[in-house]
């Protein structure tokens, strides 16, 4: 089983626009509409449930719009244990153009107590299930201590599941020096880490050197358009992207992360692979909504797996 853990969730708001709508002070008419729940930890466990891999979400849920989340993965009939806490779960909204271009307004979300931190934590290890992988992801709600993350792994760690972590700046540094297993991060979160522009692939590698050399087992560097890095203290590969009219970015990183986990049974080549297939058909889709097998079969075979890329290569990271 994997177990996910999100100590912030979210209503996802997606509104599509005609491209060249989106004003300031204007009035904007969506094409569409759509609301998912969100969250990084809750759209992984989304994806892997979706297509037939045991997974549960264990999240905290406010008030009038936890109860909303709640209905919505009931619908989607995932395995969900939330902890109840006094502050309200927040709700973000994202803008998409039929150009592909994507504004995002995340909520900070409410503050959650150091108790309820821990009994998130307890909630998603102390299940009688044997856990494979406990994934721990996304922003932190405020006041919260940037170790939750490393918290969460050190318990992991305590029942032998393997640990994965997507989250940002000093939480996952803490991530790495507690030993994580895998971290995510995209490529403008790895510079933001190291403190430097990664103008070139050879950059990046050495980037996420670093974070090994931290203490994280092996970093997957997500980079758009360009594909995805893997680099562990062994292993280096390569990963080019599937062709794609993205539709909605919201979603794909956790997605690719969710694909990857599927198949790491497999070996870290086929894991990549299958990452790279499930978040092209995320890009494709509404919103945050996560794909299924339908959806993603047709990425297959579209990408490539190289242990000898080209380490001059310029990234952009679109």
């Amino acid at each position: 089983m994997i177990v996910t853990i999100t100590p912030n969730p979210s209503l996802d708001y997606t509104y599509e626009l005609p491209s060249g709508e989106f004003r300031l002070g204007g009035v904007i008419r969506p094409t569409d509409t759509r609301c998912d729940a969100g969250g990084k930890g809750v759209n992984v466990a989304r994806a892997l449930s979706l297509n037939g891999i045991r997974s549960r979400a264990v999240l905290t849920l406010g008030q009038t719009e936890g109860q909303h989340i709640l209905d919505l993965l009931m619908l989607e009939d995932l395995d969900t244990r939330p902890l109840l806490v006094k502050g309200a779960s927040r709700v973000n909204v994202t803008l998409v153009d039929t150009a592909g271009n994507t504004t995002k307004i995340n909520s900070l979300g409410s503050p959650i107590s150091p108790g309820e931190c821990r009994g998130l934590i307890a909630l998603a290890v102390t299940a009688t299930d044997e856990i494979d992988w406990l994934v721990t992801c996304g922003s932190l709600p405020p006041t919260v201590e940037k170790n939750f993350h490393a918290m969460a792994v050190v318990s992991g760690k305590e029942i032998n599941a393997k640990t994965a972590v997507d989250c940002t700046g000093e939480a996952l540094i803490l991530a790495c020096q507690a030993g994580v297993d895998l971290i995510k991060p995209n490529v403008h979160e790895l510079s933001d880490i190291v403190k430097r522009p990664l103008k070139v692939l050879n950059d990046v590698v050495a980037a996420a050197k670093e974070l090994i050399a931290l203490g994280a087992g092996s970093v997957i560097v997500s980079m758009g358009s360009q594909g995805a890095l893997y680099v562990s203290s062994t292993k280096t590969l390569y990963a080019t992207a599937a062709k794609v009219k993205p539709r909605s970015t919201s979603g794909a990183g956790d997605s690719s992360l969710a694909g990857f986990l599927s198949k790491i049974d497999k070996g870290v080549e086929e894991a990549l692979l299958e990452s790279m297939a499930w978040g092209a058909a995320a890009v494709a889709l509404p919103g945050s909504k996560m794909p299924v097998e339908s959806d993603i079969a047709s990425y297959r075979g579209q990408s490539k797996v190289t242990d000898k890329p080209d380490l001059n290569m310029v990234v952009t990271g679109d």
